[in-house]
């Protein structure tokens, strides 16, 4: 694949919203990664791994994805970062083609690093968030707790190399030009069965919230409260529990930012709890499984009766 076609689009700076597709061969595009522009800020021209109908960075002008791009940072109680050599190695010994790179934010003790692996024939964006993670399954040098979740977003800009000038001799760079790239229509696949799997876990969780028999004049919230501590609902909803706190699935920092008490949740975090109040079981249960939508919470927990 070393004169394949590698497309993307160039994007000046992070809040500039114009995109320049680009269309190169993927052996020229990791040659430019191994000159990082010497800069002051690391604010800069980036790219989003994808083709577009618009030439504005948007997730709904993106037609496919061309590849799938990991930024590797240090997280608070979080694993180490491997070295970018030890990454290399994996990848080649894959098969894969690959880019690997440290970061402008890179240093010995807080490691920062990018992996960028092309992919064949593209991928549709509604199943990036899917198939992001599954390359992983191979490759277990790097979990998912070293990764900011972000980049799974389609229209996600990834700044291309860059340095501070009294950094500029710790930069580095490990690509392979001759490896294979991912299999657009097998992540197309898997990902698939991960959304099935995810939609048919939905469901069982709603049965599993419905309410058994209402007590006299007890109201289908009520019963909810009653049997469904917040503790199950957090779990429920992809949050882990860190001591006598819990870390939110979005959370970029891996801090606990959820505290428990007296029965109800309140959020620190910059998420869907994030709002200043605390909140009992149905109260999460509508914010976290309904997008804060009360009246489709209760119609759900009743089976779908109004």
């Amino acid at each position: 694949m070393n004169s394949a076609t590698f497309q993307f689009g160039i994007v000046q700076a992070i809040r500039q919203p114009a995109i320049k597709p680009t269309s190169i061969t993927w052996a020229r595009f990791c040659k430019a990664l191994e000159y990082p522009k010497i800069r002051p800020d690391k604010d800069g021209p980036g790219a989003v791994f994808g083709t577009f109908s618009k030439q504005w960075r948007n997730r709904e002008n993106v037609l496919t994805v061309t590849a799938i791009a990991y930024d590797l940072e240090q997280q608070a109680g979080g694993p180490a970062i491997p070295a970018p050599t030890a990454i290399a190695e994996d990848l080649r010994g894959l098969g894969l083609a690959f880019a690997v790179w440290t970061t402008y934010s890179d240093k010995p003790e807080a490691r920062r690093i990018r992996v960028v692996l092309p992919i064949e024939d593209g991928l549709a964006p509604e199943l990036l968030r899917a198939a992001y993670p599954l390359p992983l399954k191979y490759l277990p040098i790097i979990t998912p707790d070293m990764l900011d979740a972000t980049c799974a977003e389609p229209a996600r800009m990834m700044i291309l190399p860059a340095i501070p000038a009294d950094r500029r001799d710790r930069y580095e760079c490990y690509c392979s030009t001759t490896g294979d790239w991912l299999q657009g229509s097998s992540l197309a696949l898997a990902a698939t069965e991960v959304l099935r799997a995810e939609k048919d876990a939905a469901a069982a969780r709603q049965a599993r919230f419905r309410p058994g028999p209402l007590s006299g004049r007890e109201s289908v919230i009520e019963a909810f409260n009653r049997e469904h501590p917040v503790e199950e609902i957090l779990e429920a909803s992809g949050y882990k529990r860190r001591g006598k706190k819990w870390v939110s699935p979005n959370s970029h920092s891996g801090q606990a930012g959820v505290i428990v008490k007296d029965g109800r949740a309140f959020s620190h975090h910059s998420d869907a709890l994030g709002d200043h109040f605390w909140h009992d079981p149905f109260d999460l249960y509508a914010k976290l499984q309904h997008g804060g939508d009360k009246r489709l919470a209760a119609q759900s927990l009743r089976g779908g009766r109004i």
